[in-house]
């Protein structure tokens, strides 16, 4: 292009609407902002099989930009003690899978961010697993951009400061008393409708993105 053509600006893109503000239980779609009832309780408690929320679920696979976790128990399920090393790795496994289900093959985001922490079991070819399904994602039709799939287990080597568990989907900040997506089978609420690049969410997680790398 010549120097004296005209000077073309990519505008900024929009902010999405946010959804309500609201607090979610177990594997509820959303629009409740009620503790759950005991029936409901006793019945997650002890369900061999307790399903994830279903409400993150679908916002991470609806993500346009990006989904980041920061969560150090994100691929280690609760029930670990006790377990034979097959039953873990099952479990452990298991857990994948839920996971993998959030990022279907025609995700439009790219930047895919998990931040947990080395666990025994989690090995690498369950890790591979998320690359080869950023793989699949890329090479679907008409698809804006590479989807990158990447994973640190290096949470808490130098961040011991952080306890509770986030996840930032495009620019909605999402917060979670326990695992991140609910897979908990105690009572465990998470809240959503937070804008991340008003509360300083974005900065907080590049910075514990980096912890590691200080050594």
């Amino acid at each position: 292009m010549s120097k004296f053509g005209p000077s073309i600006k990519t505008a900024p893109l929009p902010q999405r609407p946010l959804p309500n503000k609201e607090i979610l239980w177990g594997s509820q779609d959303g629009g409740c902002n009620r503790f759950p009832e005991k029936d409901a309780i006793w019945e997650r408690r002890y369900s061999d099989n307790p399903e994830p929320l279903r409400a993150f679920g679908l916002a991470v696979s609806e993500a346009l930009e990006r989904v980041w976790i920061v969560d150090e128990y994100l691929l280690m399920p609760d029930e670990k003690n006790g377990k034979s090393d097959e039953q873990l790795k099952q479990k452990i496994q298991n857990r994948v899978y839920k996971i993998l289900i959030w990022l279907p093959k025609r995700l439009v985001a790219n930047d895919i961010r998990f931040l947990t922490k080395k666990h025994e079991g989690v090995d690498e070819d369950m890790l591979n697993q998320f690359q080869k399904r950023a793989q699949e994602i890329n090479q679907q039709p008409r698809r804006a951009g590479q989807c990158k799939i990447t994973i640190k287990t290096d949470l808490k080597e130098d961040g011991k400061y952080l306890h509770d568990r986030f996840a930032i989907i495009d620019d909605e900040l999402w917060h979670f008393g326990g695992t991140v997506g609910g897979f908990h089978a105690s009572v465990s609420a998470a809240s959503r409708g937070w804008r991340a690049s008003e509360h300083a969410a974005v900065e907080f997680f590049e910075m514990a993105w980096s912890t590691g790398e200080r050594k």
